[in-house]
């Protein structure tokens, strides 16, 4: 596992902070993410030996909720076939520099933690919408430019459609762009202004 790009854990030491070589170990043995907690994974016996005699010596305190191996590198992502937008989401961290066979950058964990935030964003708008989220989710793409795309195009949107750009640098805005007919309009936005580009999308008009 990547630590610059995996670096959230959910195990959280509470005793014994300067332990390191006990702290290295945990992490070797047993990693756990609490940003893709949905992954679980099978828990091997030995991981669970390891975890039960760091959990009862007070080395950590583990979520239970929260528990997650990352099995990803274990079998090569296909980028063709999966159109999951959260599973494409997480594989971004598995390109590296060159990923285009040319001069892409790889994907900072700011990004791909942006990226999250806007799905979830999204979620959480389609619940708020009554929208069917299956039916509405957009296309993830990496750009060899170094941003993400989330983009929702094709013949599910038939008059309007939208590109929303996650940005190399997490100090910069969000891009959009707008198309209908034959007007493109683009912009910049913050997270917090999200729902209203969505709404032009689905069409809710207040």
């Amino acid at each position: 596992m990547n630590k610059s790009t995996w670096g959230d854990t959910c195990l959280k030491v509470i005793q014994n902070p300067d332990n390191t070589s006990i702290s290295r170990t945990a992490e070797q043995v047993y990693t756990v993410s609490t940003t893709y907690a949905k992954c679980v994974a099978p828990i091997s016996a030995a991981s669970k030996a390891a975890l039960k005699f760091l959990s009862s010596n007070h080395v950590y305190v583990i979520r239970e909720s929260s528990l997650f191996i990352d099995t990803r590198k274990q079998q090569v992502f296909d980028w063709q076939k999966n159109t999951n937008a959260y599973q494409r989401i997480i594989h971004l961290s598995d390109l590296e520099d060159k990923w285009d066979g040319y001069d892409a950058p790889k994907f900072s964990k700011e990004q791909i933690d942006l990226a999250l935030n806007l799905y979830s964003n999204l979620r959480t708008y389609c619940i708020n919408r009554g929208l069917d989220f299956s039916k509405v989710e957009p296309f993830i793409a990496p750009c060899s430019d170094g941003m993400v795309l989330f983009e929702w195009a094709g013949k599910r949107f038939p008059v309007r459609q939208l590109e929303i750009y996650i940005p190399v640098s997490a100090e910069d805005k969000l891009e959009y762009l707008k198309t209908e007919g034959n007007s493109d309009i683009e912009g910049e936005f913050h997270l917090e202004e999200l729902y209203s580009i969505l709404d032009w999308l689905f069409k809710f008009d207040y």
